[in-house]
């Protein structure tokens, strides 16, 4: 493990056979953002960070309990959290929401991905975890590296009902029914929505959403972008 800057903290373990390198430190109060880069951790070689607001999980990692929660929870106060970051690509779903269940100061969470099994979705949509964590979480902003398909999108705007801000990457064949379908629920399943970034999309989008908005009559007053393959829609 070793600082990287003031604010910042990157929590990296090597395996050498079955030892972890590490070094326990003390005066960890100024550490804002937390990053674990590691793949196995292990108790001795976690440090305590009081007054973190930001973590950042690059890979999905081991732990010696096989609980990540609780591991999490020594290294910083879960509940204490503003923002979560993924990288991980294959982080299981099931484990996000833990996190977010334990997690309910958030208001900004980046995925990797959102990858669910279909004949999982409605199992999951129905558990006390899922119900719980989409009335009380107090997320505005979520951003998702790769590309979504329609299936999760109605997943997304369930469990994130008070989402200001989403910026996806989209299945491309799926960019406007995923837009119409969004924008049919701003007036009452996420009222507080009022910007979207289509990330990595074609130009030619913009003139099929502006198209697809007019013809649907789908917003009144809007504003439509295109910068860097990226489209932003705001209203």
């Amino acid at each position: 493990m070793f600082p990287s800057r003031r604010k910042d903290y990157i929590f990296h373990c090597e395996l050498t056979g079955q030892i972890c390198s590490h070094r326990q430190e003390t005066n960890l109060n100024s550490v804002q953002h937390v990053r674990i880069d590691s793949k196995q951790l292990t108790d001795s070689s976690v440090n305590y960070f009081p007054n973190a607001t930001e973590l950042t999980i690059k890979y999905y990692f081991e732990t010696p309990d096989d609980s990540i929660i609780t591991t999490l929870n020594r290294i910083v106060p879960l509940q204490q959290l503003t923002k979560l970051v993924i990288k991980f690509f294959d982080f299981p779903f099931e484990q996000i929401l833990q996190l977010l269940h334990c997690t309910l100061n958030l208001h900004t969470l980046a995925l990797n991905s959102i990858f669910i099994q279909k004949n999982s979705l409605k199992f999951i949509k129905q558990s006390d975890t899922f119900q719980y964590v989409s009335k009380a979480n107090k997320i505005q902003n979520v951003k998702i590296h790769h590309s979504c398909n329609l299936e999760s999108i109605p997943l997304i705007i369930d469990l994130f009902p008070r989402m200001e801000y989403f910026q996806t990457g989209m299945v491309r064949k799926e960019i406007e029914q995923i837009v119409q379908y969004v924008l049919t629920k701003i007036d009452n399943q996420i009222p507080h929505l009022f910007f979207i970034c289509m990330s990595k999309v074609p130009k030619r989008c913009l003139r099929e959403i502006d198209r697809l908005i007019k013809r649907e009559k789908l917003l009144d007053d809007y504003f439509i972008k295109f910068v860097s393959y990226d489209l932003y829609l705001w209203w």
